[in-house]
């Protein structure tokens, strides 16, 4: 009874320290990445460097030239088109117009990311914007929401994409902008699932998202990173007027900056420069591929650990603490070379943190119920 009652303690304990991941679990999740993967070539991304930008100014191009760009680009036939860039504010009335024309005119599928109650600015204000998330009408053209979706670990930055929608003052709901240029990929529509053990999942078309959540505001899928810009196709954005636009055939193409000296660059567990149109994009090819992180439910995780305290509690009970202590450590490593295991052959995550917290909590107790001194 004793060996039970302490094993749960521990177990308990262990899941409250580690309601959100700490810097242990975070450590050795962000160690697991970059991932193996095939080689990507329904993704590209359209990139602002640091040369474009040394050329062009601080993102001060005409929107015209915008324009080009993105006609040359649907010219291609891509499936879908996600845009990690701002149009807001009047720089030249005339010229703003030509891309906005463009945009009303476009046959194509494009998802424009937007910041929370950004719609108030002049390209995407209040009036240009349907109750679905619409531009001008026009259902090609869906907005995006790039603000809040992403959740900062402690040790490797942006490890998860949060899957819950945002609503505008208007009631207006805005998906996460990977997720809406899922949508076009697909043709189909993004639905999430009641939030119950048996069906916490959510889906675009026929593909399935595991996921977790933390409260019922909060649905979350892990990012699955396989890879920096390199691996994504990157094409210079100055590049593209001239370009054939049969490479862009078919494909998902990210437009977003890269240049250092525009500071949109994350920490993430490939580096702590991590642009986030490369983030978008790894988080579409973890969809796309169906290269999920499944959580292990969180029943079998508390059955492991309570099954470790009992195993660890036994002998710190029982046997002199130069048996016990080795035994412990090795079956840490065991547990740990087991969780490692899971993730990378099956994409399932097991939270190492709550062993280690319950195999010490069960050690504690088996030194200070034991029936005699011996060390």
């Amino acid at each position: 009874m004793l060996i039970l009652l302490s094993a749960y303690m521990g177990t308990d304990i262990g899941f409250l320290t580690a309601h959100k991941l700490p810097v242990a679990d975070d450590y050795f999740y962000s160690k697991q990445f970059p991932t193996k993967s095939d080689k990507i070539d329904n993704i590209t991304i359209v990139t602002i460097d640091n040369e474009t930008m040394y050329k062009n100014g601080r993102l001060q191009y005409k929107r015209s030239m915008f324009a080009k760009v993105f006609a040359k680009i649907l010219e291609g036939g891509p499936k879908a088109i996600g845009v990690d860039i701002f149009f807001d504010g009047i720089r030249d009335i005339k010229d703003d117009l030509c891309f906005i024309n463009m945009l009303n005119d476009a046959n194509g599928n494009i998802v424009l990311g937007i910041y929370k109650n950004e719609p108030e600015n002049f390209l995407l204000n209040i009036d240009n914007i349907t109750s679905e998330g619409y531009f001008n009408g026009n259902k090609m053209i869906a907005l995006g929401n790039v603000q809040g979706i992403v959740d900062n670990s402690t040790y490797g930055g942006i490890t998860k994409l949060l899957l819950t929608p945002h609503f505008d003052n208007d009631l207006t709901i805005y998906y996460p902008l990977p997720i809406v240029v899922l949508s076009k990929y697909f043709n189909a529509i993004y639905k999430s699932y009641p939030f119950e053990d048996d069906d916490d999942i959510a889906s675009i078309g026929n593909v399935s998202i595991p996921t977790f959540t933390e409260n019922c505001h909060k649905r979350y899928m892990y990012i699955n990173y396989v890879g920096g810009l390199e691996v994504f196709n990157p094409v210079p954005f100055e590049k593209v007027p001239d370009m054939n636009p049969a490479v862009f055939k078919d494909k998902i193409v990210l437009i977003g900056v890269t240049a250092d000296s525009m500071e949109d660059s994350h920490r993430t567990p490939l580096s702590r420069n991590t642009p986030g149109v490369v983030v978008h994009a790894n988080i579409i090819h973890t969809i796309i591929n169906k290269r999920f992180i499944s959580p292990l439910r969180q029943k079998y995780q508390s059955l492991g650990v309570f099954f470790v305290a009992i195993v660890v509690f036994i002998p710190f009970y029982y046997t002199r603490m130069k048996i016990s202590i080795p035994a412990t450590l090795l079956t840490l490593v065991i547990v740990k070379l087991t969780i490692d295991l899971l993730f990378t052959r099956y994409g399932v995550y097991v939270q190492f943190f709550p062993f280690i917290v319950s195999t010490v909590f069960a050690g504690m107790c088996a030194m200070i119920f034991r029936k005699d001194s011996r060390i």
